[in-house]
């Protein structure tokens, strides 16, 4: 993935100039295997933000409007990204997810579903935790402090802010069935996270 590592490259310097980029807890992430990232989502930054701090190549779920530009789709897609239908049951982005994550792959999710209305985790779903136990993979807790006074909901332009991006410990769901409770176990370890900025 050439291009994904050319602007992750790009973006490592630029999110330090002008956001004072910082990361913790990078060691977190497997040196090898698929993983979920499952992280907060205040900001149309957050996936360049995560991204940029991984440090391991990472896929995405993108809505599927994003798509609708031919050209655009096509960039997305060579950095990562695939699409998916919002707000309904997305069979082929569920198998797409899990071949992915079974052939070894980071997947960043946002549990939320669509960015948080005033940077606090709002309602969730449970789909994430899903993906982890049917690919049998770690879900990694992820909190991104400072993009939502960057670039929260309503705000027109990009404005300096202080970002810290946060990784927490693995956590193993194995094959639990209890997708609700799982899924309320990581969010509350997300929410945990956000203590240390």
């Amino acid at each position: 993935m050439f291009l994904y590592r050319f602007f992750r490259f790009f973006l490592i310097w630029s999110c330090k100039l002008f956001f004072h980029l910082e990361v913790r807890g990078g060691g977190f992430i497997p040196k090898k295997g698929g993983f979920v990232l499952a992280s907060n989502h205040a900001s149309f930054l957050d996936p360049i933000l995560v991204g940029t701090a991984c440090p391991r190549v990472l896929n995405f779920a993108a809505r599927e409007s994003l798509f609708r530009n031919k050209l655009f789709g096509r960039l997305i897609a060579e950095v990562g990204s695939f699409p998916i239908k919002r707000w309904s049951a997305d069979l082929s982005a569920v198998k797409e997810s899990v071949r992915r994550l079974k052939n070894n792959a980071g997947l960043l999710v946002f549990p939320e579903g669509t960015r948080s209305q005033d940077g606090n985790i709002r309602d969730i779903t449970s789909g994430f935790v899903m993906l982890a136990a049917k690919a049998k993979v770690p879900i990694i807790p992820v909190w991104v402090s400072g993009s939502w006074k960057a670039w929260g909901r309503g705000s027109r332009f990009i404005k300096p802010a202080k970002i810290r991006v946060i990784f927490g410990n693995p956590v193993d769901v194995g094959n639990r069935r209890d997708y609700e409770v799982a899924a309320r176990e990581v969010v509350g370890r997300i929410q945990g996270l956000s203590d240390s900025c």
